[in-house]
């Protein structure tokens, strides 16, 4: 019996120190947000742009030091830049990315949509 215990943990402890050790060496996930999104007849009579998709990503060093802005608003203006005034049919999705205990982690933030251009009596004067 005793023979038996020292063989099934000599093959159960190494199988059980990878489970718990393997996403601390890199980690490397996507996962979906939430969708936002105005209506089909919140946008119509405006130029549609087409699709467009917009990323941002903040950076994690030693678990001290973060850089960065992942945040959707960030996102969509990323979408946006000078091609659109409005994003809609808003989707969301999330990666996260970890190397080596999370000495280094990167969260981004990527958003897809349609882009539409405003009437001018809708925009803002300056």
């Amino acid at each position: 019996m005793k023979n038996f215990i020292s063989e099934h943990l000599k093959r159960t402890v190494p199988t059980l120190c990878f489970m718990f050790l393997s996403s601390c060496i890199y980690t490397n996930i996507k996962s979906p947000g939430w969708y936002y999104s105005q209506s089909y007849s919140d946008v119509r009579g405006m130029e549609p742009v087409g699709r467009l998709e917009g990323n941002s990503c903040g950076t994690s060093w030693l678990w001290l030091v973060y850089t960065g802005d992942e945040s959707y608003e960030s996102a969509v203006q990323n979408a946006i830049k000078d091609k659109a005034d409005l994003l809609f049919d808003v989707q969301t999705d999330y990666s996260y990315r970890s190397f080596i205990f999370g000495l280094y982690f990167e969260k981004c933030t990527r958003v897809s949509g349609v882009g539409v251009k405003l009437p001018q009596r809708l925009l803002k004067k300056e």
